[in-house]
């Protein structure tokens, strides 16, 4: 029993959500389509999918299997195309977890271009700012911005980012351009939970570290949303560069204390530890690194 041609087709049921067009896909007939999955259910003695006259489904046991299957598949694609020297194309898929902003104001022009010079690279981005367990949920590789707590996890450092304290002209009108630090206590000011340094900011003034306790109004979990509160002229944000850079160069907001520079946040590409990096990964970490120093 060919047990990878069976698993292929039972993913291609799955994905294409019918046997008809499961077996055009695969250039086969729907007959063999199905017996290869019927084949693979008796082998594993477990209901793969439900069918119906008009319809088919996954079994809680077959969507759990076809994510772990299709994983296998596209490790032996990438392993195919490793030990054949097809560094140049990429193939299978890539499964990243990022965080919100980060992914989609930076990552995503990113990805646009490597899957069109790499068409048959699949990649699976996952966005969002909690803690993600890589082992745990299957991911190839992460990004964080920020201090890295200890794990087992490796880390490649791809730079670091500025923060930067802006406001609109319209809340300078109203509050006054605030000339000291220390007045920031007395002004609104969003937070952004995912900064994990704690609830103060930290200035550089005189060759000393400052930290200030600013009069926090409101809490959100996404520098993007601090930063489109900022542009309401209510509050004074404290963002990462890449979340309000746009916003500064068309005037909306104004950056504020850039003689105090903040502490700047390091970028790490993050993997399980493994002897054996796919070709998949790297050529996308390198290629990461390069594109964000530029």
């Amino acid at each position: 029993m060919d047990k990878l041609n069976l698993m292929t087709s039972f993913i291609a049921v799955a994905e294409a959500g019918s046997f008809t067009a499961a077996a055009r896909q695969l250039g086969k007939t729907k007959a063999l389509v199905s017996t290869h999955v019927s084949q693979l259910e008796e082998w594993l003695k477990v209901r793969l999918i439900i069918r119906s006259t008009r319809s088919m489904m996954l079994t809680p046991e077959g969507q759990s299997y076809y994510e772990q299957a299709k994983k296998i598949l596209d490790d032996v694609a990438s392993l195919e195309a490793d030990l054949l020297y097809k560094n140049q194309s990429l193939v299978g898929r890539l499964r990243i977890s990022a965080p919100t902003t980060f992914g989609e104001l930076v990552l995503m022009p990113f990805i646009a271009q490597m899957t069109a010079d790499n068409p048959e690279l699949n990649i699976d981005l996952m966005l969002n700012d909690r803690y993600v367990d890589l082992i745990g949920e299957g991911f190839d590789m992460g990004i964080r911005i920020g201090k890295l707590e200890d794990s087992s996890l490796i880390a490649r450092s791809a730079g670091d980012r500025k923060m930067t304290l802006c406001a609109t002209a319209g809340f300078i009108d109203r509050f006054g351009l605030p000339e000291q630090l220390e007045q920031l206590s007395e002004m609104p000011c969003v937070f952004d939970s995912n900064f994990r340094e704690g609830a103060g900011w930290s200035f550089h003034r005189d060759d000393q570290e400052v930290e200030v306790k600013p009069r926090f109004v409101a809490r959100v979990n996404s520098a993007l949303a601090a930063a489109n509160m900022a542009r309401t002229g209510a509050v004074i944000a404290n963002c990462p560069d890449f979340a309000v850079q746009s916003l500064i160069e068309q005037g909306e907001l104004i950056p504020l204390f850039e003689e105090h520079p903040q502490r700047p946040i390091p970028v790490n590409i993050i993997y399980p530890h493994r002897q054996h990096l796919s070709t998949k990964v790297k050529t996308f970490t390198d290629g990461l690194i390069n594109y964000l120093a530029r």
